[in-house]
């Protein structure tokens, strides 16, 4: 009767495999996270719909990739504050593909009520308008990484027809 021996050859690429399967997982979930976040501005609002209780706006953001690789938005929210309230909240409808260096214009319909501001338009002066908040996030990756922004300035009334109303 012999005694068996495992092999140790066998043993070690047993092992191996997974390993570096472990490994080439965890490079591509680093990949997920870009090196610097996108910088996003407010280049107009303008109403949808508008209504006595609600008010659909359009929000025209500009999205721009610092990275060397190109970055894509499955999904993502926008949130619109005036004066520290939120007014408005929206989706990001459709996935955004950014290439690397460069910028994407994205529409996000926002829907809220603006009809508590209406007394505090009164007090603002025509030079220093509203100010404004847009907070929100983009949701990139296999994993699902969110991305936060925030972007501020002042909304200047009344609208003109075409004159964008968001100044940073």
């Amino acid at each position: 009767m012999g005694i068996v021996t495992r092999s140790n050859a066998l043993s070690q690429s047993f092992w191996r495999w997974p390993l570096l399967t472990l490994m080439a997982l965890l490079l591509s979930a680093c990949s997920a996270f870009p090196a610097h976040a996108p910088q996003v501005q407010l280049e107009n609002i303008h109403p949808q719909t508008l209504g006595l209780v609600s008010q659909t706006f359009v929000l025209d953001l500009k999205i721009s990739n610092p990275n060397s690789s190109a970055l894509s938005a499955k999904a993502g929210e926008a949130r619109l504050y005036v004066q520290n309230r939120q007014v408005a909240f929206g989706l990001l409808s459709k996935p955004v593909h950014i290439p690397a260096y460069g910028s994407r214009m994205v529409s996000v319909p926002v829907t809220g009520n603006l009809l508590p501001l209406l007394g505090d338009l009164g007090s603002v002066g025509s030079q220093q308008g509203l100010p404004y908040a847009v907070k929100g996030y983009l949701v990139t990756g296999m994993l699902n990484t969110r991305i936060p922004f925030k972007v501020t300035g002042a909304l200047h009334l009344p609208l003109s027809a075409n004159a964008s109303a968001a100044a940073p």
